[in-house]
């Protein structure tokens, strides 16, 4: 691929100087065609249109809205604009993270500046889409075009841009680097590994460059349990007074969720960790937040913060990666300090990727019954009496649990354990979670009775 200058100023001069002489053309402007500068011809618009294969830059500070206006008038879409990052068109495909309730975009030239692509000899690129040529412009800059050698598509197309298009199936040893230009939900590429050992950049994993998002004082649970076994604790109908009580007779690890404090005045066991993502669970339970960390800590996504708390201590903030990816897979976290991914449900958000991360050998689930009858609010799909009040049913009056997302997420913890030397069992009585394998709960605690 080649890139045509339209603009034969300053701005165009920078933009030959930046982009690398053998990777430009020539130039284009509308009063200076038929001259030449810096042994670039300088062509007419009508002629730039007419060309194939290249890449149409608007280098100008000054006309670029009209420049940018005159493309589209002549029904042209391929086009980037030279330092000018912010574009109305982008925001629909370029990767975006949240803090509290903020969205922003993150534009490539900040994504691949953190990668280092400098040091790229052979790169292909994975996922085509609009923005595509604002991708390739920036590679252009930070690392030099002739460094793509071939881009991934599922078209029956054999260029683009002059760049040969190879099938996933292609996809070898004669590359160093896979940038993913595709969403989760679109592609499950993530899930596959290459012999060669080549580097993934995943443009839309961008979460973990943000400083603020990150948490590095979660570094505490690393390997805090490594080589223990661990249970989740759901809320389903399926628990039994009976299994908690038994879980602090033999002094268990445990995770519980949500609403979980509103059984403690039916039990002496307590969890360890109490993990919450949902907004409203978070909202309702601040009253109580004072006999919820009395005995347990909090993990707990970062979008909203508790204002009064006696002991910060015990409130430990995640950040949620909430990038949509049904039917593909969630990814799963190495570091929680970086983020978690989001998996439609507390339990795969917080708890396993937390358990995994703090070293469990084994992960026993309770109480994940993964299946609702009626509206969510209704009281047959708890085991505490009280978990919903009036107030709630109108709050998730509209809200359907997304199951079949839930268990894409489930088969990937499965799949990431089996995978990094632990395990998770399901020891839930009933209900319908079978991504793993199941265990009878009674039946874990006849060794160590005897």
């Amino acid at each position: 691929m080649k890139f045509v200058l339209f603009g034969a100023g300053r701005m165009g001069l920078i933009a030959l100087n930046v982009l690398g002489a053998d990777n430009v053309e020539c130039f284009s402007d509308n009063n200076k065609a038929g001259t030449v500068l810096c042994e670039k011809r300088i062509i007419s618009f009508d002629e730039m249109i007419t060309l194939k294969d290249i890449c149409i830059v608007i280098a100008s500070d000054i006309y670029a809205s009209e420049m940018e206006q005159q493309l589209i008038d002549a029904g042209i879409s391929d086009y980037v604009l030279f330092h000018k990052r912010y574009n109305d068109k982008m925001n629909g495909y370029l990767p975006k993270y949240s803090y509290l309730h903020n969205t922003q975009y993150m534009f490539y030239t900040d994504i691949l500046l953190n990668y280092r692509i400098y040091k790229y000899k052979s790169i292909v690129v994975y996922g085509v889409n609009p923005l595509l040529i604002n991708l390739l412009f920036e590679i252009a800059i930070q690392v030099g075009i002739d460094k793509v050698k071939a881009i991934v598509s599922q078209g029956d197309e054999k260029e683009i841009y002059g760049i040969p298009v190879i099938s996933e199936d292609e996809i070898g040893c004669d590359y160093d680097c896979l940038i993913i230009n595709k969403p989760r939900k679109e592609s499950g590429i993530r899930e596959k590994t290459f012999e060669n050992g080549m580097d993934i950049i995943d443009i839309y994993d961008v979460d973990k460059f943000i400083y603020f998002n990150n948490h590095p004082e979660l570094s505490k649970f690393k390997d805090i349990h490594k080589n223990k076994r661990v249970f989740i604790v759901g809320n389903g109908p399926s628990v039994r007074l009976d299994d908690l009580e038994k879980l602090a007779k033999h002094k268990e690890i445990c995770f519980g969720m949500n609403k979980i404090h509103r059984i403690f005045d039916e039990v002496t066991w307590r969890p360890n960790y109490i993990c919450m993502t949902d907004s409203r669970v978070i909202f309702k339970c601040e009253k109580d937040i004072d006999l919820i960390t009395k005995d347990s800590e909090v993990i707990m996504g970062d979008l909203y913060h508790f204002t009064n708390v006696k002991d910060e201590n015990k409130i430990n903030y995640v950040h949620l990666k909430s990038e949509y990816y049904a039917p593909n897979y969630p990814g799963f976290t190495d570091d929680v300090t970086s983020g978690v991914f989001w998996g439609y449900s507390v339990t795969y958000d917080i708890a396993l990727q937390f358990a995994a991360y703090m070293g469990a050998s084994e992960i026993y689930l309770i109480g994940i019954d993964n299946n609702n009858v009626g509206v969510i609010t209704d009281k047959r799909n708890h085991f505490i009496k009280n978990y919903y009040d009036k107030e709630d049913e109108n709050s998730y009056n509209n809200v359907v649990a997304n199951f079949e997302a839930m268990n894409v997420a489930y088969e990937k913890a499965e799949k990431y354990s089996r995978n990094h030397g632990f395990r998770i069992f399901n020891a839930t009585r009933g209900g319908k979670l079978e991504a793993f394998e199941r265990v009878d709960f009674d039946s874990l605690f006849e060794e160590v009775s005897r």
